[in-house]
């Protein structure tokens, strides 16, 4: 007889990893797609979106994990970007697909992303519950307070 897996009960950082693989593979499955169906419309200006895009998006990200991966006697989320917004590095990692977009004006691509993304949001319930267990009432005031995004 085989042992039993035990089975992991998912943990915060594995739920956000998930969601972000997901919208990682959805952004690869978009640049093959434009690669051989790909519409482009040329933007005007494109190359200076995507760098402003690139450089916040960037930035965002950076200030997120690092402020997450700090020890503090307060919770993550209520420390540097996540005071603003609940997402910050969904919302950075959409800003470095916005300048992707803007930089190539890949329609097939802008459309492939968007829907990894909406994918990539369905792990927040799992991720939102996750916090909702471990803070409790701290966490439920801090969600009526802060939007998802901005």
């Amino acid at each position: 007889m085989e042992p039993t897996a035990k089975k992991q009960r998912p943990t915060i950082h594995m739920v956000l990893a998930h969601s972000y693989l997901a919208y990682f593979v959805f952004s690869l499955l978009g640049l093959f797609a434009d690669t051989f169906f790909g519409f482009n419309v040329p933007l005007r200006y494109g190359d200076t979106i995507a760098i402003v895009c690139f450089i916040l998006g960037s930035l965002l990200i950076w200030w997120a994990q690092g402020t997450s991966a700090k020890k503090n006697e307060k919770p993550y989320f209520e420390r540097g970007p996540y005071r603003y917004m609940r997402n910050p590095t969904h919302i950075g990692i959409m800003l470095l697909v916005a300048g992707y977009t803007a930089v190539s004006g890949s329609i097939v691509f802008l459309a492939v992303t968007l829907i990894g993304y909406i994918v990539s949001n369905s792990f927040f319930k799992i991720y939102e519950s996750l916090l909702h267990r471990e803070y409790g009432v701290e966490y439920t005031d801090y969600k009526e307070e802060v939007p998802k995004i901005l």
